[in-house]
């Protein structure tokens, strides 16, 4: 055997083996890149292996206030304190968006978490409920299938209350509700139905007794002694759902909301709490009536806006400002929220906001309100009030996704019947990492 041919016979064995050992080499998958979705604005990825778009935000809060009110403590655990100590609160966002026969198939989460020490006028019984147990709770959450929408979000009846961070008197409320929505040619029309517990509604109750107990002084003994005392309470609200009704336009410069609603929520109270006549709530039908009017001044300075706000409610305080949110027995006058919600009588609030852009990285905004109540019926025929407040708020971003906020604002309250004078002031700083 001659070289040439050792040589050509010792190629073709080699080419044998790695032909045999290429084909047990596993072929590997082509890698599936994660692919950006441009259908529904910035932010927004497909799923791998899916025709879904995801979008993840959120943001981390840090802030602290400083106030003082005439009604109670501005610091329940320090009532000398003017300071509500720091609080932080987070939030994660995850949106998932697709395109169907039917229309965009939408679904959103909001979750969100607070430290204690909440402080100011702007938080929720929500709010402080979480920020005292330090666990998450939904904010906001909806399904959405073309003019379908349904979950727990902002009211229907719901408009802005001023470009400042604390909002002056005005509906503030999230609800479960199921929505329609419809729009053409800048014009929209909305039709909700929303769970009335989520502005206050007490609910019913067959006839109950409660026991509760006091104490008297004998002057001969010396001695206290207990005095036992029994109420008995039937009747609360109806199960009614609120129905609202809202129509929209924009055009240009100029963008405008009407909203109507239907309630069942307050209630008026007779009787005298004996097993003979037993304290009686009884159901009150309600409507309220608001709107609003904003103008872009871009002509006049860019990012300039102004905004002109009003409701009207018979039987419908949240609807007003009255009850809910940073309403007026948010800060006091009433005894508590819960009561500001369901009280019989009439109710109106109004106010305007102001914002200018100094610079692209700042801005600052006031806002205005005014709101009064009248009492109505057997238990609050004798209250009223007159309260107005004022708000003020600076913004900087000094980079992007990142703000410096700085709020502060004065409510007086004017009361009669069982209504408490008195006013309240708070300044809000925090911190926000937003992405």
């Amino acid at each position: 055997m001659n070289i040439r041919s050792l040589f050509f016979g010792s190629a073709a064995a080699i080419v044998a083996v790695g032909g045999a050992h290429a084909a047990d080499l596993t072929v590997a998958e082509p890698v599936d890149y994660v692919k950006v979705c441009d259908a529904f604005g910035a932010g927004f990825y497909y799923s791998p292996g899916t025709d879904t778009c995801i979008k993840v935000g959120g943001y981390v809060k840090v802030g602290t206030s400083v106030g003082d009110t005439d009604f109670g403590n501005y610091n329940s655990t320090y009532p000398n304190s003017q300071w509500s100590n720091f609080y932080t609160e987070v939030s994660i966002q995850l949106t998932a968006s697709s395109v169907t026969e039917f229309g965009n198939l939408t679904g959103f989460i909001d979750m969100r978490a607070q430290t204690g020490n909440t402080g100011g006028f702007n938080q929720s019984l929500t709010q402080a409920v979480n920020a005292t147990t330090k666990s998450a709770y939904v904010d906001s959450a909806y399904l959405q299938l073309g003019p379908l929408k349904a979950g727990y979000f902002t009211s229907l009846f719901d408009f802005g209350r001023g470009y400042t961070d604390t909002g002056v008197f005005g509906s503030d409320t999230t609800a479960d509700q199921v929505q329609l929505n419809y729009q053409v040619n800048g014009f929209g029309l909305a039709l909700s139905v929303e769970d009335q517990r989520d502005r206050g509604s007490v609910g019913n109750i067959d006839l109950s007794s409660s026991t509760s107990v006091s104490y008297g002084y004998n002057s001969s003994t010396g001695q206290y002694y207990p005095i036992l005392s029994t109420k008995y309470v039937q009747g609360g609200d109806d199960n009614i759902p609120t129905v609202i009704g809202a129509v929209s336009y924009a055009s240009g410069i100029f963008s405008t909301k009407l909203a109507a609603a239907y309630t069942d929520i307050a209630v008026d109270r007779s009787g005298a709490g004996t097993l003979a006549n037993p304290i009686t709530y009884t159901s009150k039908t309600g409507w309220a009536i608001g709107g609003d009017v904003e103008f872009a001044l871009d002509s006049f300075s860019a990012g300039d806006k102004f905004t002109v706000f009003g409701a009207y409610g018979d039987n419908a305080n949240s609807f007003t400002g009255i009850a809910g949110g940073t309403s007026v027995a948010g800060i006091g006058g009433f005894d508590s929220q819960a009561i500001a919600a369901v009280a019989p009588g009439t109710s109106w609030s109004a106010g305007a906001s102001y914002k200018h852009v100094w610079t692209p990285t700042v801005w600052s905004a006031l806002s205005g309100g005014y709101a009064e109540y009248d009492g109505d019926g057997n238990w609050r025929g004798n209250d009223g009030l007159d309260a107005w407040r004022i708000q003020a708020s600076t913004d900087w971003s000094p980079v992007k996704g990142f703000d410096i906020m700085l709020d502060g604002g004065y409510t007086d309250v004017s009361g009669k019947g069982s209504i408490a004078d008195g006013n309240a002031w708070a300044a809000n700083l925090w911190l926000k990492r937003s992405w």
